[in-house]
């Protein structure tokens, strides 16, 4: 007979399997990407064509092969920033002569479409999905759904989830307790430390996903993962 213990231990592998499944599946119904995204992300192999035209830019990378922050041009003198993974040239960085008089490294910049806070690029997706599929979606952008750490993040995501009525939708978000009833995990791997419940006081094995927007306050709530909801997506720039 299973012991209560082995069983537990069922669950957990089985919940993991399900979420490795998800990671490595291919979006529905998902978008083309964004003009960013088509750029090579190799800064050696731009580097290596570059070479095959006389006279021609060649971008400076760094060990790990991705482009240096500051790159700069020998023929003209000029310099700017980039993002570090796909070489493009972040806005009003651009200088006549000489290197940038602010930092590089320290310049953060969002694909079209997203918002920047903090460090990372938010985007919100006003198209209805189950939590799962809008989970694989973000990660084909290369982020999870949203996890949120402080009030101040919390009133941001809300802010981009408001309609132009200045309806707020019940949004997906990244926590979910499907491993452990009642255990929230951030699908991002990070820490579950902030909360904004709406009365949660008993966890249900039905509803295992995290919805924010819920009620007149506008607070999180669980629900069942099938439900359609449009969500927020986050990425670490």
């Amino acid at each position: 007979m299973m012991t209560m213990t082995t069983m537990t231990f069922a669950h957990v592998g089985l919940a993991l399997c399900v979420l490795v499944t998800l990671a490595q599946a291919a979006p529905p119904n998902a978008t083309s990407p964004s003009p960013i995204g088509r750029h090579v992300p190799n800064c050696e192999l731009q580097k290596q064509r570059c070479y095959q035209l006389i006279g021609s830019y060649c971008p400076s990378c760094d060990m790990n092969g991705n482009f240096d922050a500051m790159q700069c041009s020998g023929s003209t003198g000029r310099c700017w920033c980039v993002d570090v993974i796909t070489g493009v040239m972040i806005p009003d960085t651009q200088t006549e002569l000489g290197p940038p008089h602010f930092d590089c490294s320290n310049m953060y910049f969002c694909p079209d479409g997203w918002t920047l806070f903090k460090k990372r690029c938010f985007i919100f997706i006003s198209t209805p999905k189950k939590w799962s599929e809008a989970e694989v979606y973000c990660q084909f952008d290369g982020g999870n759904l949203a996890s949120i750490h402080s009030y101040e993040e919390n009133h941001f995501v809300m802010a981009l989830t408001r309609g132009d009525g200045h309806e707020f939708p019940e949004t997906w978000i990244g926590g979910f307790d499907a491993v452990v009833t009642g255990l929230w995990m951030w699908s991002d791997g990070s820490k579950f430390y902030y909360e904004n419940w709406q009365d949660y006081t008993s966890p249900s094995s039905s509803q295992d996903c995290l919805r924010m927007n819920y009620g007149i306050e506008l607070k999180w709530y669980q629900d069942s993962c099938s439900d359609l909801h449009p969500f927020v997506c986050a990425k670490i720039i």
